[in-house]
């Protein structure tokens, strides 16, 4: 009976998964694109944190099984490391969410950062403890794949975090010309009436305070004091987490890349070629998000976010086959040592 349940339950994640991608793929393709007025309206901000969050939180729920399971062949620790990576990820989305949408602040650091980099190191630890144990004896090609790959994501990286300059680094030249226009009314060149001059009455001119009350105030009345008071200490840090998240992009496309080529063949390489594509989906959605960023073009909601609820799919159908084939493997040893003649 436990044979047919295990190859169902890994059988229905995978469908699972796949329904989960198909759904966030389309959410995004039909209501990512803004409105005439360029907002989005507030509920699909909530679809997309519940898609992206849930594939986060279902995934380190199946990684968790692989970690309480003894049939894993790879080891409970990697698995363990990967759950609290993808537990950490879902910290970072809901503070984010709250901080964003909720409260309506935008600070340079929040406390969903240190989440995100308490992920990445998660991650890399779960990953490297998958390719220690392998001792890899590989070819100089393989080592000059996975030399170029990572230089490449190196390079990457970099430059769209460092070298990518936003629109409004450019000189304001188009403003020189219309503040040297704004005073040229004088005496000899009378200005229009205005209607209410027109009919005799004398014409209202704006006061400060009218101009002033006229002017939206901010988007943050429910931000609580502590939530400003961290982002008012953290804001010196800024460059310290731009940089931190460099460094843990670059280790993962290496540490992916590695996996791709240590794990290319043999019975468990399915499972390992899945998390690596998982994480080369991190690393692409972090080089939209930096280059958005430094271009100073970032909106909330576009299109190429969804390769991250695409990352956390990934993340549980790994782990599923992971399950699936260790159990499989271990029961079919075990019968053909019980079997009659052994």
């Amino acid at each position: 009976m436990s044979k047919p349940s295990s190859s169902s339950s890994t059988t229905t994640i995978i469908l699972l998964g796949i329904v989960w991608a198909v759904v966030a793929v389309l959410f995004f393709l039909f209501f990512s694109a803004p409105t005439p007025s360029g907002d989005k309206p507030g509920w699909f901000f909530i679809g997309i944190t519940v898609l992206e969050t849930g594939a986060f939180a279902v995934s380190s729920i199946i990684c968790a099984r692989n970690w309480q399971s003894e049939q894993i062949v790879s080891g409970r620790n990697v698995w363990l490391a990967i759950s609290l990576g993808l537990l950490s990820y879902v910290c970072g989305n809901i503070f984010f969410f709250l901080w964003g949408n909720v409260w309506g602040l935008d600070p340079a650091v929040s406390l969903g950062d240190f989440f995100y980099l308490i992920s990445y190191v998660c991650l890399g630890i779960g990953i490297i403890q998958a390719v220690l144990p392998r001792r890899l004896n590989l070819e100089p090609p393989q080592w000059l794949i996975i030399a170029g790959v990572g230089l490449a994501g190196i390079v990457l990286a970099y430059f769209l975090n460092y070298q990518v300059l936003g629109d409004e680094a450019a000189p304001p030249e188009a403003s020189v010309p219309v503040q040297a226009e704004a005073p040229a009314a004088t005496a000899e060149t009378p200005l229009a009436p205005t209607a209410a001059e027109a009919n005799g009455s004398p014409a209202e001119t704006p006061t400060p305070e009218a101009a002033t009350s006229e002017e939206p105030a901010a988007a943050t009345p429910d931000a609580p004091a502590w939530a400003k008071q961290f982002d008012t200490l953290m804001e010196p840090l800024a460059s310290v987490v731009s940089l931190l998240y460099v460094l843990g992009d670059c280790l993962l496309v290496v540490l992916a890349t590695t996996l791709l080529v240590a794990f290319w063949g043999g019975r468990f390489s399915q499972s390992w070629k899945l998390i690596a594509v998982a994480v080369f989906f991190l690393y692409i959605a972090d080089m939209f998000f930096a280059y958005a960023v430094n271009r100073g073009t970032y909106q909330e909601g576009s299109l190429w976010e969804v390769f991250w609820t695409l990352s956390a799919v990934f993340f549980g159908l790994g782990a599923a086959v992971e399950y699936g084939i260790s159990t499989r493997s271990r029961r079919s040893v075990r019968q053909r040592r019980a079997a009659p003649g052994n």
